[in-house]
């Protein structure tokens, strides 16, 4: 029966993703990539310390390309990713709203130096940049095989998936996740009948969970949802990307994650004082 890895969302962390694509595991199985490539925080935060990391957007997104030109890998399209397509479409409303998330720090990871949205506009459809602009353009919002389900952010349950709009895909977090008519919190119910994988949120804001992956059930009955974003350059100690193992069918394979380079069941909780001990 054929596997199927998804990978959340990356954040420039070039350095965590090769670790990841040299698990044989891993690259045994067909990947799906859930989109945001891109941005990111070099900050990790322990508390009172502070630890730099690099961001590498390029070699992310140069990574990312290889497997899909020669592996038949998927990658999907993240809300970070569109704004780099929006200002190179001469958006000037997104490009404000990428620098608010991070865009500047990419830029000059890009090569680019100036604010003035022309100026990036001009640089992201340059000689130099082009490749990546295309590619980022012919990635797909959605992706559905057997009983699986991908997409970068969550769906509106309101709407078929035929009718999903862009903004949704790629941006949507509580109306997804949760079922308001309760009095406490409950997860919403799967409605799609299929297993759902997302990125988008990290998992540690949202419940607190330091493990690298979170499923959620409105109940025992309930078709399962994950979701697989562990915080890559998000500032968060125990940050890193989340590679989730299913089969077609949806049935749990494995979780790992990798965090300052080093390899995780994604099942297992990361202590600061872990992360601390790999610089000894």
């Amino acid at each position: 029966m054929p596997l199927y890895t998804f990978i959340g969302d990356i954040h420039s962390a070039a350095d965590d993703l090769a670790v990841l694509l040299a698990d044989p595991e891993v690259t045994a199985t067909r990947l799906i990539f859930l989109g945001d490539y891109i941005d990111g925080t070099a900050a990790r935060y322990f508390g009172h310390a502070t630890e730099s990391a690099p961001l590498a957007p390029l070699k992310v997104l140069t990574m990312v390309r290889k497997r899909v030109r020669e592996y038949g890998d998927v990658a999907l399209l993240g809300n970070h990713d569109e704004f780099w397509l929006r200002t190179a479409h001469g958006d000037d409303n997104a490009t404000a709203t990428w620098v608010l998330n991070g865009g500047h720090r990419t830029w000059r990871k890009l090569g680019i130096y100036s604010s003035n949205p022309n100026h990036v506009r001009r640089a992201l459809n340059g000689a130099l940049l082009k490749p990546d602009t295309d590619f980022l353009a012919h990635l797909p919002l959605m992706w559905q095989h057997g009983r699986l389900l991908a997409m970068h952010a969550g769906v509106n349950w309101q709407y078929p998936l035929t009718q999903q709009t862009t903004t949704d895909l790629l941006w949507i977090r509580d109306d997804y996740y949760d079922d308001f008519t309760t009095g406490s919190h409950r997860w919403h119910r799967n409605l799609f009948n299929k297993v759902i994988i997302t990125g988008h949120t990290p998992v540690q804001t949202l419940t607190g969970s330091h493990t690298g992956y979170l499923k959620m059930q409105a109940d025992a009955q309930d078709v399962p949802r994950y979701l697989i974003d562990a915080g890559s350059r998000s500032g968060l100690f125990d940050g890193g990307i989340c590679a989730l193992t299913l089969t077609v069918d949806g049935e749990f394979v494995r979780a790992k994650r990798v965090i300052k380079g080093h390899r995780y069941d994604g099942q297992q909780i990361v202590t600061p004082a872990m992360l601390v001990d790999q610089a000894h």
